[in-house]
């Protein structure tokens, strides 16, 4: 049986998750900031065009165990409030609006 689109995208996320990820399965700070770069370039753009720099809290506020590494829930805490904000703009917001960020 294939894979629906939610397996898909599920998957994609742990794949993206796993590309930056070292030997113990976290992602320190400078892998963090490049995923982001690489992968949400129209987002941070945003935020830079609001006078937000979204990256330079985002690492802190996401690594809640303060090992200085985010761990996979860690990282779809951070997912998760990328996916708000582009729903939110679905429903007219401005991009990179709030919500958890």
């Amino acid at each position: 049986m294939s894979s629906t689109q939610a397996e898909k995208s599920v998957m994609g996320m742990i794949d993206l998750f796993h590309e930056y990820t070292g030997r113990d399965d976290k992602i320190d700070k400078p892998h963090l900031l490049t995923m982001m770069r690489e992968n949400f370039p129209n987002f941070l753009s945003a935020c830079d065009k609001k006078g937000r720099d979204y990256l330079a809290n985002a690492f802190e506020k996401k690594d809640k165990n303060g090992d200085k590494k985010i761990d996979f829930s860690e990282y779809l805490s951070l997912m998760g409030d990328i996916a708000v904000d582009y729903h939110n703009q679905s429903h007219g917001a401005e991009p990179c609006s709030g919500g958890r960020q």
